[in-house]
């Protein structure tokens, strides 16, 4: 790894709050490593983007055959109705 240099910046609270969830849950070990991560695939293809290993897209499919098969299913209009509003929701709350 490159060396380091201390950045501060300012974020929105709800982008913290996200943030620190995200650390919190364990899907990064730390700030730096979460903005790192989240930066990279910004620039492009000179950055690696660590990719999930097969065994886990293998979980990940089991588990939605398994969803499936147990008739745990919607409807693609009902999710895009969500995703919509959702969406709306999230520009609605961005507007000054």
């Amino acid at each position: 790894m490159s060396a380091t240099e201390r950045l501060v910046i300012d974020l929105p609270a709800d982008l913290v709050e996200g943030l620190r969830d995200s650390i919190k849950s364990g899907a990064f070990t730390s700030e730096s490593e979460a903005i790192e991560k989240l930066l990279r695939p910004w620039y492009g293809h000179d950055y690696q983007v660590d990719e999930p290993d097969i065994e886990s897209l293998r979980a990940c499919v089991a588990e939605g055959i398994a969803d499936a098969d147990a008739g745990r299913l919607s409807e693609a209009e009902d999710v895009y109705a969500r995703l919509r509003a959702h969406i709306e929701a999230i520009a609605t709350s961005k507007t000054p």
